[in-house]
């Protein structure tokens, strides 16, 4: 897996706090389709520096995030350490295809600028449809998809992703026992890595039956 997917060391601590300033967009667009609220027990999936939380979640009721990279996991623990002493958010090393969590735990669940790099996307998926309450939501955002007309050859090769369409996210959603799915799109001003335009981001939003 690439740097990108599973950040380790030195450059990926360098790296995940530059994808970190360059997702400001993203993060926009997926903390609006999250829409958090104060009762909210707040799962995401794939944390990295852990800045979004540490921005724009710290009020919600409870936290917890899992991530590939042992190096994340530390990374984020020591942004959120606050958060972490007074018992509202915990950090964990492992995999979206085995959470560690008991079923109908959460409210809401998010994979921001993740999704593309998992595995099994549909044993994911039906992980964090587990976890979730009956009526949790689940918020996916991915700044590279199959429908925003560019050609992602290099990127597919230098990240290691798996890039998809709204049809296929729908269609994936609707199999592991999601409904009422959503996909939306915005437009990224903003350049996160040189070389790298991001024209159509999407946002898919779903609720657990």
């Amino acid at each position: 897996m690439s740097q990108f997917g599973k950040p380790t060391g030195f450059f990926g601590k360098s790296l995940a706090k530059g994808m970190a300033r360059g997702h400001k967009e993203f993060y926009k667009n997926a903390l609006k389709a999250i829409d958090p609220k104060k009762d909210d027990i707040y799962l995401e999936i794939g944390f990295g520096s852990g800045v979004f939380i540490n921005k724009y979640l710290s009020h919600v009721s409870k936290i917890a995030g899992i991530d590939y990279s042992e190096d994340m996991v530390r990374l984020a623990c020591s942004m959120n350490r606050t958060l972490i002493e007074s018992g509202k958010a915990e950090f964990k090393h492992g995999n979206a295809s085995s959470l560690p969590w008991d079923d109908n735990e959460f409210t809401v669940a998010t994979a921001i600028e993740v999704f593309f790099f998992l595995n099994d996307a549909e044993k994911a998926l039906n992980e964090i449809c587990r976890v979730l309450k009956p009526g949790g939501r689940l918020i996916i955002e991915m700044s590279y998809n199959r429908d925003d007309g560019q050609d992602h050859k290099r990127i597919i090769k230098k990240m290691g992703l798996r890039l998809y369409s709204g049809k296929e996210m729908k269609k994936l959603l609707e199999k592991t026992d999601f409904k009422d799915v959503v996909v939306d799109y915005y437009q990224a001003f903003r350049v996160p890595i040189k070389g790298y335009l991001v024209p159509k981001g999407m946002v898919v939003k779903a609720i657990k039956k």
